[in-house]
């Protein structure tokens, strides 16, 4: 009976011990590990300016905190739904960095700029002093890029060519579809190129994911370049369409 119980005990212990691991994150090659000093405003993370103040509370003037509980990941793209400049530190949870100046409103929204950097951290455990009082917190962090295949790089080319409308020829068209989700920002900049007439005539439409051209007038070699910012989540990108008339 005791050999029984004792062989429980030793498997229960080794499920335990199996799931305590699986809570604890995989920490990336690249991570680099810090030993933060409570109060101490010169150990900072990269090149952020967030400490941990007295409060043992993660502090910064100009970036954006956000904790991602235990759900985060070295690898999550931006949250910006709830930014702080002061979070607890809360050993076992994650958190996330953003340059407050990055983040802007595109198409309703808050959203980070795909070819900008943030940091994601993970706050392993506290650091304790010689009287066994918290004196600061052991994390570990990566810096990171945001991971968005469904939006193109950073000021992207894309081109377009005007074909006549299969009801009207004297009417040239066009439109260009970004994958679903995706939202165009309506406040977009044209430009004539070459001094192009184009700029001047033609007719846009923005619907969600989708930015349609018309023009009914006679603009022979007439090319003009869109600016727009296209936004899928918490991430945006700039994009250049360059339109060009069939004539």
């Amino acid at each position: 009976m005791n050999k029984l119980y004792i062989s429980i005990l030793c498997v229960a212990s080794l499920f335990l011990s199996a799931c305590n691991n699986d809570d604890e994150p995989k920490i990336p090659t690249d991570a680099i590990a810090l030993n933060m000093i409570t109060g101490n405003n010169n150990t900072t993370i990269g090149g952020s300016d967030v400490y941990i103040n007295s409060s043992l509370n993660f502090a910064t003037s100009y970036c954006g905190i956000a904790d991602l509980g235990k759900k985060g990941a070295f690898n999550a793209n931006p949250s910006l739904n709830q930014l702080a400049q002061e979070v607890a530190v809360t050993p076992g949870n994650f958190y996330q960095i953003t340059l407050a100046r990055d983040i802007q409103s595109v198409a309703g929204a808050r959203a980070y700029p795909v070819d900008a950097s943030y940091y994601n951290v993970y706050v392993d455990s506290w650091i304790y002093d010689k009287n066994n009082d918290i004196d600061g917190a052991k994390i570990q962090y990566v810096e990171s890029y945001p991971s968005i295949k469904e939006l193109p790089q950073w000021d992207s080319v894309i081109n377009l060519t005007l074909r006549p409308k299969k009801d009207d020829v004297n009417v040239e068209v066009a439109e260009y579809s970004f994958p679903n989700k995706c939202k165009i920002d309506d406040d977009i900049s044209v430009y004539g190129v070459n001094n192009s007439s184009l700029k001047d005539v033609i007719e846009i439409k923005i619907d969600e994911n989708r930015i349609s051209f018309r023009n009914a007038a006679w603009t022979p070699g007439g090319e003009v370049e869109v600016t727009m910012l296209v936004r899928y989540e918490s991430v945006y990108t700039r994009v250049n369409l360059k339109v060009k008339s069939s004539q």
